[in-house]
């Protein structure tokens, strides 16, 4: 299906005050993760996440690769333009800086 994890806002957790809500109505908030294990992820690979994101009606994704192609790049731009939904690229060095800088601190 294009999923490799999900992506639970704080935000989606419910409140105990409000008794209005169905039980498991915040469990419908997610952002979908997908990851590839490839040197350079291309556009078919972000146009399948598209569709998935389209299918599961997500407004937003993340997704983890090596590195992007250019034309990959341009294809999250341009998603986001013609749908206002948000891929957000991330690389596994970008991840893996970020770790070990908070491990530093």
């Amino acid at each position: 299906m294009g999923i490799d994890g999900r992506i639970s806002p704080v935000t989606a957790t419910p409140k105990k005050t409000n008794t209005d809500l169905p039980a498991f109505d915040f469990m419908d908030q997610w952002y979908p993760i997908q990851v590839k294990q490839k040197d350079k992820a291309g556009r078919p690979d972000i146009d399948s996440f598209e569709a998935m994101m389209a299918r599961e009606n997500r407004t937003k994704g993340f997704f983890v690769s090596f590195d992007y192609t250019s034309d990959a790049l341009s294809e999250i731009g341009s998603f986001f333009r013609k749908s206002g939904r948000v891929i957000v690229p991330f690389t596994v060095s970008e991840i893996l800086d970020t770790y070990i800088a908070q491990k530093l601190v």
